[in-house]
Parts: C-alpha cells; sequence; structure tokens
C-alpha cells in the first residue's frame, strides 16, 4: 500500500536492493582478497601456512574466494571468524589444514558437511554458531584426528551432561571449550613457553654435542700425530 500511494515501482525497489546488496558483497570480497595479499606479501605460495581473514562480513564464499585460498596449498591454519557465514559452500581445497577458526558466524549442522573433507583437522573452533544438539555435531565424526573443540555459546553446550556426552562421542579430543578432560583450564602461553625452553634446552644439548665432538677430534688428532724426533745430544 505505501508503495502504491508513494508512486514507487516495487520491481525498481527490489532491483534496487539486488543491486544494493552485490555492490556490497563484492566490497567485501575485496576487503578480504586485500587482507590476503597483505599476509602474504614477498611470502612465496608454498611456504604461507597462516591466514587471518576475522571479521569481514563477506557471507559466504565466492568460487573468486575460493580459488584465491587454493593457491596456498600449505597453509595449515585458516580464522574465519564473525564472518556473516550461513554455510560452507565453495570452501577450499585445502587438505593440510590442521587448524580452523569459525567462531560467531551462522553455520548449522549441515553446513559443516561441506568440510568433512578435512581429513588432517585436529583444532575446529564454532563457539557462536546455530548448534543446538547432539545431533548437530555428527558430521564433526569425520575429523579422525580432533583434539580440541570449541562450542562456547552454542546451544549444545548448555545440555546436561554436555562435556561427558563430547568426549564419548569423539575418542580423540584432548580440550573442550578450552578445558581438558579434568575440566582444567589449558593455558597455551604456558605451553609455548614450556616449547621455547625445551628448545633451547635442545639447541644447548646440540651445543654440548658438538664441542665433545670438536675435543674428540682434536685428541684423534694429537693422537694421529708422529711422535717427536729426539734430539741428539753430543
Amino acid at each position: 500500500r505505501c508503495v502504491q500511494e508513494t508512486g514507487i515501482n516495487a520491481e525498481y525497489m527490489g532491483n534496487n536492493f539486488y543491486k544494493g546488496f552485490w555492490r556490497q558483497m563484492t566490497n567485501y570480497i575485496a576487503e578480504v582478497l586485500d587482507k590476503i595479499k597483505q599476509q602474504t606479501e614477498d611470502i612465496p605460495d608454498g611456504e604461507v601456512e597462516e591466514l587471518v581473514l576475522d571479521a569481514t562480513h563477506f557471507g559466504q564464499i565466492t568460487p573468486e574466494l575460493k580459488k584465491a585460498l587454493e593457491k596456498y596449498e600449505n597453509l595449515y591454519s585458516l580464522s574465519l571468524n564473525d564472518c556473516a557465514l550461513a554455510n560452507l559452500e565453495n570452501f577450499p581445497n585445502l587438505p593440510n589444514i590442521v587448524r580452523l577458526e569459525l567462531f560467531d558466524n551462522k553455520l548449522n549442522s549441515k553446513a559443516l558437511n561441506a568440510i568433512t573433507f578435512l581429513n588432517d583437522l585436529q583444532s575446529l573452533s564454532l563457539g557462536g554458531n546455530n548448534l543446538n544438539t547432539f545431533e548437530d555435531l555428527e558430521p564433526l565424526k569425520s575429523f579422525s584426528k580432533l583434539f580440541q573443540l570449541d562450542l562456547y555459546n552454542c546451544e549444545v553446550s548448555k545440555h546436561e551432561n554436555y562435556r561427558q556426552k563430547l568426549f564419548e562421542m569423539f575418542p580423540t579430543l584432548g580440550i573442550l571449550d578450552n578445558l581438558d578432560k579434568d575440566g582444567q583450564e589449558v593455558d597455551y602461553d604456558d605451553e609455548d613457553d614450556e616449547e621455547g625452553e625445551d628448545d633451547e634446552d635442545f639447541a644447548e644439548d646440540d651445543d654440548d654435542n658438538e664441542e665433545d665432538e670438536y675435543n674428540e677430534d682434536e685428541d684423534d688428532e694429537e693422537e694421529e700425530k708422529p711422535p717427536a724426533k729426539k734430539t741428539k745430544k753430543n
């Protein structure tokens, strides 16, 4: 009625709406492609290991974006948090992905079927998505190496015996919502520090071994030297 009273043609309004929508989508895709360029500049495609494309509300993975991401065949970590994703159609074929972050999107169980080919996936973050029941998580059983799962702020996390059920559903799971099987919070900074200390210890051991080898070589050289000639006394 309002349209008729103002004399605005409904078809014209509809066309303008879709034009505006696709214009906005084009801008979002251009923004995410620019993010990729910034993070991969001066790095050979085969050496790019991680991409963070958070808070770029492109809404869906277009064929153009899929093609752009598939250049990085050794990518092991991809972050698509808060990207307004309602599905994962056209998800890039990145078989080496180990960590995938999809916080705060609009994904449901059906959407997860599009990524079940990620055979090496170990860490998956799905907090803040439309996952309401344990049945909604069935597609995740395809991930035989899944060790870390985050479902914080999903309705399913409010169910009784939620943690017990999840650890039963996924035998390889070690961390759920940042807590280990015993309910202890996982401090990743400490783990990184420990890894750093281990690396330092390893480096020190290597130095010690090299020094020992050097000393052994010196001893060998001394042993191999011919005995000094005795000075003849007159």
